[in-house]
């Protein structure tokens, strides 16, 4: 006899309906069990945890709407189909938004009820292979991060340190010619150390629930901070850093360190990618209800093929004469901006410099104070 595998759990208060679905699906192998009101049919979700769950929408006490509500916020795989006797479009539009994998109306055949049930099941089965294939990349991507952290990253920098031995003659006497191979070789693997570390920072704002750590502060002093540690690589080329004075206390909601994180990473580009001599400006400007900071630069300038694939990681708009980066740092900013709810545009011409935008929402307190205050 072949097993009943998939389960089905009819929520309807007309006893004959239970009865003729009951004997129906059970028929065709499936395991079925049924409640005669919305309570004891989410109390029997609960317990059963079905494949798929048909619901009468008319039912006295908790609705069969508030069940179908109830049953889709819980995020399972169930398939919940709605059944119903008053038939409308407008209660199947309801139904659908309300997250109805489809609408089935009074009196139905015996047919009808199978073919429905038969394409919930396919359904179910395409979500849990996603659920599955989804399982399996998280756990290789934890792997991988393991990997990259502790079997690359730790050997990694315990070469650079016998490096750092070698150059310092504390393992005997080394000629100007070797202090320069060394020298070289310190560069290029500081610069896939900062290549390691920067994609392990995109891995992990991604995995984390950064949320949770959010607080209240002001914006200026992270620009004025990040503008600070960048000082020394501007005075090299000569770039004119100006940041214009804002007249309000702006202040945002979210994780500080990864804010300053983002400002640092633009007005770094924009003093790397800018000509000797040139000026990086920041600017900040309210827009609705959020606070918006452009960072503009007299730099090379970025065509409009390579506009759309910025942000992309591990992708480098490359420039002669210029050292290319990793390729993660405006993939970083885009994430920690998505966290935050706030957004990056950016416009750039060819040799006539570029404009990075970003995007923060206003923290709810400001919006409050700023309403009292007119």
């Amino acid at each position: 006899m072949k097993s009943k595998s998939n389960k089905i759990l009819i929520i309807d208060d007309e006893p004959t309906i239970c009865d003729a679905c009951y004997q129906i699906l059970t028929d065709k192998y499936y395991s079925v069990e049924v409640a005669n009101n919305g309570s004891e049919g989410l109390k029997k979700f609960e317990d059963f945890k079905p494949d798929i769950v048909f619901i009468d929408l008319k039912m006295p006490g908790v609705s069969g709407m508030d069940v179908l509500k109830t049953i889709v916020q819980k995020k399972t795989n169930t398939i919940p189909i709605v059944i119903t006797g008053y038939a409308s479009i407008e209660t199947a539009v309801e139904s659908m938004k309300n997250g109805a994998f489809d609408f089935l109306p009074k009196p139905f055949t015996a047919e009808e009820l199978i073919v429905i049930a038969e394409r919930a099941i396919a359904r179910k089965k395409d979500l849990d292979e996603k659920e599955k294939i989804e399982k399996e990349k998280e756990m290789m991507r934890q792997n991988f991060i393991s990997l990259v952290s502790h079997e690359l990253r730790t050997p990694l920098v315990a070469v650079i340190q016998f490096l750092e031995v070698l150059y310092g003659g504390m393992a005997g006497q080394v000629s100007e010619q070797q202090k320069q191979i060394i020298e070289r070789m310190k560069v290029r693997l500081n610069e896939l150390l900062d290549l390691i570390n920067r994609w392990l920072k995109l891995a992990r704002i991604e995995e984390l629930n950064i949320k949770d750590n959010f607080q209240e502060f002001s914006l200026e002093p992270i620009i004025d901070e990040s503008v600070e540690l960048i000082k020394p690589l501007a005075l090299e080329k000569g770039i004119k850093i100006e940041k214009k004075s804002i007249d309000s206390d702006y202040k945002i909601l979210g994780e500080r360190d990864l804010i300053k994180e983002v400002f640092i990473n633009l007005i770094t580009n924009g003093v790397k990618y800018n000509q000797n001599q040139g000026s990086v400006s920041i600017n900040f400007r309210k827009n609705g209800d959020y606070i918006a900071v452009d960072i503009t630069d007299t730099g090379i300038g970025i065509s409009e093929d390579e506009l759309n694939r910025l942000g992309e990681e591990f992708y480098r708009v490359k420039r002669e004469g210029i050292a290319s980066g990793s390729g993660l740092g405006l993939a970083i900013v885009k994430k920690i901006l998505d966290i935050h709810n706030g957004r990056l545009e950016i416009q750039s011409k060819i040799n006539q410099g570029s404009t990075f935008t970003v995007y923060l929402p206003f923290s709810i307190n400001m919006e409050r104070d700023e309403k009292r205050s007119e």
